[in-house]
């Protein structure tokens, strides 16, 4: 094993102990979660009501890895189009929001983004080493017998192909989109989350999330990523 991966590992897995420390320290917000109010759709990820990173609305809380600096975070319009800016510079962090909607009442997962800046580096995005992306929405969810588990969505920096799954710490990563022929343009997303659940869980039940966040890192490759994204919703089938 080279040198610099040696360091890319280890720096990994300090990085994730850290993570897990400043959660211990830090517990995420139990209030005021989003709850569906019997609509056709509900905002899980409202980014456009935050008025200040520095003062979050309850509900919404960061996680930062610790002895790395935390995505850069400012709400703008790209290209016409109201939304989140993420840069990291060999850093990453997470911009969470409590929840309590049924999936499988509102399975429809819709949003758009965009990379403008895309992870590159010589790493394999299949290992711990070369697991950053510029963009990625993770979830908590609770099954009906009160088994938690997370998953996240992501996009490929250059190895998959939309709709392929990387496992990495025993989390399902799902590949919404990526790829460089890809990159400064909007990308319009629609998922069904249930088909994501009954595959990474082989359950048909109907899980309840309780998290919705966006990750953007660069932290184990020591590189720089720049993506936008807008308000992410669920909707009806």
């Amino acid at each position: 094993m080279q040198p610099w991966v040696k360091m890319g590992a280890i720096a990994g897995a300090v990085g994730l102990v850290s993570l897990a420390v400043w959660r211990f320290f830090n517990p995420g917000p139990e209030s005021n979660p989003i709850i569906a109010d019997g609509g056709e759709s509900v905002v899980i990820l409202p980014f456009s009501e935050i008025t200040s990173f520095s003062d979050l609305p309850l509900g919404w809380a960061v996680e930062q890895i610790l002895m790395r600096p935390p995505m850069g975070l400012s709400w703008r319009e790209k290209d016409g189009v109201p939304s989140l800016r993420c840069e990291t510079n060999a850093g990453g962090s997470t911009l969470s929001r409590t929840a309590e909607v049924e999936i499988g009442d509102y399975p429809i997962l819709v949003w758009n983004w965009r990379v403008d800046i895309p992870i590159s580096s010589p790493a394999d995005e299949a290992t711990p080493e070369g697991d950053d992306h510029p963009i990625r929405l993770v979830f908590d969810i609770t099954d009906q017998d009160g088994n938690e588990s997370s998953f996240q969505i992501i996009w490929s920096n250059r190895k998959y192909q939309p709709g392929e799954y990387k496992y990495i710490g025993g989390i399902p990563q799902y590949v919404a989109g990526g790829l460089d022929e890809n990159i400064r343009t909007w990308q319009a997303q629609e998922l069904d989350l249930m088909d994501i659940y009954r595959e990474i869980t082989g359950r048909d039940d109907y899980p309840l999330l309780t998290r919705a966040g966006l990750l953007c890192d660069s932290d184990n490759t020591g590189s720089r990523s720049v993506a936008f994204i807008t308000d992410v919703e669920l909707r009806q089938r």
